[in-house]
């Protein structure tokens, strides 16, 4: 055992080592798994909802729509209006007109109803609809309204379902209140993994490294089978970008370590101490805050070692083509039966020569099922959409072979460093100057856009990108990302932006 348990205590050791200082390399990357498991836990913890449902009967028919209710907004307006009437002639010979519009409800911004209507003379009732609406099953109230000729037929409902709102665990508020401490919950565990990493290996405290061990990796173990098992935060960034593990090869890799873990805890009493306690302490508070200032460093500029496939040199053209022969995802098609109230799948195979319907079985609905997957190439998710978000200009950016061209990344415009906008005016006057191609990037909307555009007087177009997606392009908000073709040739964080000498010195070499 005394062997058995110092083998292990080396291999542990060194593996949380390891894992501390790639994480530390990049830290603002943990944080951003940190903060999506905590949105998971949040989203999966909160009470599960009543709706509120309203009820149109009209002429044609009835219609039902049904809203889950938000506990963030519990008032709910069913509104009745007819557009604006509009004249058609009814005869070439005649001056007559008869004049159209439509009459809509409306359950927030959900149609119930749409339905023509035309008239000749005024103050004619030409439709007439019972609205019943309630929540949580319950009928709060009903009420006819009628559409009339020539006027505009506003009426409006609300809807209070404020006292069939669900409260939330505390856990809830918990999870989301954690959210804004992501980065420095990233850094301190970075920190703690180093360190209990080098206190295992010189054999301090073996005991009380051991127990902070067990919990360590109990906590690691729980994240990365919760990832597996509900595949909830797919990638969980134990060794960040630089070594890309699935949920499930995560969670073995924590397996492993609990073994280990075990054995050492059987065997602590063989752990000795290497050094004296005085310069154990010593050593232990230099690597702490060596540690801390490693993964400070890099969060407050970029990474020291950059693993994303943005980085300095890489071809991005290159990593998004896919090849003419690259096999392609394969789907079939799946109907869905149900009898008994339970949902099964069938293939067209399997429904061959027999009669569901006669089995008792009614169709529910019909998709596509993936068989299996086709190439994905390195960068798969790069887009550079219009403010409609329909159109993407990503393969024009490849297609621009403009010398320099540069990418100004903004995921989130609510939470850019502001401190650097004066520095960024200056990279985009450089730019405009040297007639550089200037793509800015972010994921906020369209309306945030523009107010953030003209309150700091930039004047250049935005696109716009998926946050996720631009969150793995740099480690900054804004960042700089220059382009020599389709080639990176430079990454600049917001902390470190180039001066206008500095910039035109890079794009010159």
């Amino acid at each position: 055992m005394k062997y058995l348990a110092n083998i292990f205590r080396v291999f542990v050791g060194l593996l949380f080592i390891f894992s501390g200082l790639i994480k530390s390399n990049d830290p603002t990357g943990f944080s951003y798994k940190l903060d999506e498991y905590f949105s998971v836990f949040s989203a999966e913890l909160e009470a599960e909802q009543d709706s509120i449902y309203a009820t149109v009967t009209a002429p044609d028919g009835s219609f039902t729509k049904t809203l889950a209710i938000n506990p963030n907004a519990t008032s709910y307006d069913i509104l009745a209006a007819t557009s604006p009437w509009k004249a058609v002639s009814i005869g070439t010979e005649t001056k007559d007109s008869v004049y159209f519009a439509d009459a809509s409800i409306y359950l927030n911004n959900v149609e119930l109803l749409n339905v023509p209507v035309n008239a000749e003379d005024s103050n004619v009732v030409l439709l007439t609809a019972k609205i019943a609406y309630g929540a949580a099953g319950k009928e709060l109230g009903n009420k006819t309204i009628t559409f009339k000729s020539f006027q505009s037929n506003l009426k409006n409902i609300t809807i209070d379902a404020g006292e069939y709102v669900q409260p939330n665990s505390w856990l809830v508020d918990f999870f989301q209140g954690l959210r804004p401490y992501a980065l420095a919950l990233a850094i301190f565990l970075c920190v703690l993994e180093i360190v209990l990493g080098i206190a295992l290996l010189i054999g301090w405290s073996p005991k009380l490294i051991v127990t902070l061990l067990i919990i360590l990796i109990l906590f690691f173990t729980f994240l990365t089978w919760y990832s597996a098992y509900y595949n909830k935060v797919t990638d969980c960034g134990c060794f960040g970008d630089a070594i890309k593990l699935t949920p499930w090869e995560s969670f073995y890799k924590d397996i492993i370590l609990c073994i280990s873990i075990f054995f050492i805890a059987l065997g602590v009493k063989y752990i000795k101490p290497i050094f004296s306690k005085p310069f154990a302490v010593k050593l232990l508070t230099v690597f702490t805050l060596f540690s801390t200032g490693f993964a400070m460093y890099c969060w407050h500029y970029l990474p020291v070692k950059n693993f994303l496939k943005f980085k300095k040199g890489n071809d991005i053209e290159a990593l998004a083509v896919v090849p003419e022969d690259a096999p392609t995802d394969v789907y079939e098609n799946v109907f869905i039966y149900a009898k008994d109230g339970t949902e099964e799948e069938f293939t067209l195979e399997q429904m061959s020569g027999r009669d569901l319907k006669a089995d008792g079985y009614e169709f529910v609905d019909r998709k596509d099922k993936l068989i299996s997957k086709g190439y994905e190439p390195e960068i798969h998710d790069f887009k550079i959409m219009d403010e409609s978000r329909n159109n993407d200009y990503a393969e024009d950016f490849f297609a621009n072979d403009s010398t320099h061209k540069i990418l100004i990344v903004m995921n989130e415009l609510e939470q850019v460093n502001l401190e650097a906008m004066e520095d960024l005016k200056t990279v985009i006057k450089a730019c405009k100057k040297q007639g550089i191609e200037i793509y800015p990037l972010t994921a906020s909307d369209a309306e945030t856009t523009e107010a953030f555009r003209h309150e700091h007087q930039l004047d250049i177009p935005f696109y716009y990108g998926d946050k996720t997606n631009l969150k793995s392009i740099i480690r900054s908000n804004p960042g700089l990302v220059l382009f020599n073709g389709n080639v990176v040739k430079e990454n600049w964080p917001s902390t470190r932006l180039p001066s206008e000498k500095r910039f035109l010195k890079k794009v010159a070499k």
